[in-house]
């Protein structure tokens, strides 16, 4: 049965992520607007993706007075039954504006070929992390190639590293720019490697199984290499698997969406989305009703792709600091390559 979790249940569902103030302290605008909100059937509390959307979704809720309901599917179709529902139901009196969300480009083709509002029905539609526009939806995109850029170089400024990524499958989103920026790294420094190892081959698979991620880190770490290996997660749920295996055989890795880095002994420094500042960039125009942008693409330079660091790494600030005015100019340099339009840098 689909797992529709409304606004109320919040605080239990997600096991103290949030606070307990109640929205009648709120001091946001009136409630004229609701918010549905269509996840990946990967759940919460797994430090991933669908945690740090539900938890802007919740504060941001407090600054602009919104309700809002959730859907986490058994399935994709599933999940597009949600949105069919949406689209047939009538805007209530006492709401003005509707929109939904979906939390994941992985509904971007059932969308595409799907039933879209009209343009009256006072009700639009959000999709995270498309590189384009839509002529049916508001979208925007964020990349790690700077990020990835960024603390590739710190390592190699000690050492030959050898940079292991785990992912999920070949065919995740923005897979590509995170190994080029490690890649590059290792070409500027003329030392190290890169290797993907994949958990599945198949789209859609290996991001619900922690297991096997720790055993692809295993095989990893008897692979051959001259340099220290380095562990980097790309695989949703999943990476929690590389966390363990970093912990327990004292291992390198590389923070990935949502994780702080004192969270972990051996995670010196996170690659995280702050995806609550890209959300109120939306939502700020959006609650309004004024002009949003069609299409949004943030990089390391827009504040809301960032490098955490642990406090372990506070003799380091000056030399991460000087590697993130590179890594912005690198990043604007390889997007310019790929042919990404100079008004989204």
């Amino acid at each position: 049965m689909r797992k529709v979790l409304f606004a109320t249940f919040q605080i239990i569902l997600t096991i103290g992520l949030f606070s307990a103030c109640s929205k009648n302290e709120d001091l946001g605008m009136p409630k004229v607007a609701h918010i549905y909100v269509l996840f990946t059937p990967e759940s919460f509390c797994n430090m991933g993706y669908n945690d740090i959307t539900l938890k802007a979704i919740e504060s941001l809720s407090h600054k602009y007075g919104y309700d809002y309901s959730f859907c986490v599917p058994e399935s994709i179709e599933e999940g597009m039954e949600y949105y069919k529902d949406w689209c047939e139901m009538e805007v209530s009196d006492d709401v003005s504006r509707s929109l939904f969300v979906f939390a994941s480009n992985i509904y971007d083709e059932p969308l595409a070929n799907a039933t879209h509002p009209t343009a009256d029905s006072h009700k639009d539609i959000l999709m995270f992390e498309v590189t384009k526009e839509l002529p049916y939806a508001y979208t925007f995109a964020m990349t790690y190639y700077g990020a990835s850029y960024m603390i590739g170089s710190f390592y190699l400024n000690f050492m030959p590293i050898d940079f292991q990524l785990i992912s999920a499958n070949p065919y995740l989103y923005g897979l590509n720019e995170v190994a080029d920026g490690f890649i590059a790294a290792t070409e500027e420094s003329t030392t190290g490697s890169v290797s993907i190892n994949y958990i599945s081959q198949s789209p859609g698979d290996g991001l619900n199984d922690d297991d096997k991620a720790y055993y692809e880190c295993k095989l990893a770490s008897k692979s051959e290499g001259d340099g220290l290996k380095i562990f980097i997660p790309y695989a949703g749920m999943s990476n929690l698997g590389v966390y363990r295996f970093s912990e327990s055989n004292h291992k390198i890795a590389i923070g990935v969406d949502c994780i702080d880095p004192d969270t972990f002994f051996y995670v010196n420094l996170c690659m995280n989305k702050r995806m609550d500042l890209a959300l109120d960039d939306f939502l700020e125009l959006w609650i309004e009703g004024k002009d949003v942008p069609r299409y949004r693409f943030y990089t390391l330079e827009s504040g809301r792709v960032v490098v955490d660091r642990s406090s372990a790494m506070g003799s380091s600030s000056e030399q991460l600091d000087a590697m993130y005015i590179q890594a912005v100019a690198k990043e604007r340099e390889y997007f310019k390559k790929q042919g990404v339009n100079e008004k989204y840098l």
